[in-house]
């Protein structure tokens, strides 16, 4: 950590917070919106909680629905009630 009034380096050993193998501090746990899986995504993430990101197979399903137009219908709206 570095102080930038001073200019001094301080070093911070943090034993708190454990090791996973395989983690390097990019990748989150993310919970799949459409099946409920949890996975590990690359994203940077400042919300709370755990985000909901779609898994491959999901966003892969997802790109091959074709999209559907929904009718317009043209609407009377007043401003005035009653």
């Amino acid at each position: 950590m570095r102080s930038k009034k001073m200019g001094l380096r301080v070093e911070v050993e943090c034993d708190e917070i454990p090791y996973r193998p395989g983690e390097d501090g990019i990748t989150m746990e993310c919970t799949c919106p459409r099946c409920g899986i949890s996975h590990r995504m690359k994203l940077l993430w400042a919300g709370r909680g755990r985000p909901k990101k779609f898994c491959q197979p999901c966003k892969t399903y997802i790109g091959t629905l074709e999209t559907v137009e929904l009718p317009c219908i043209p609407a009377n709206v007043s401003r005035g009630v009653g």
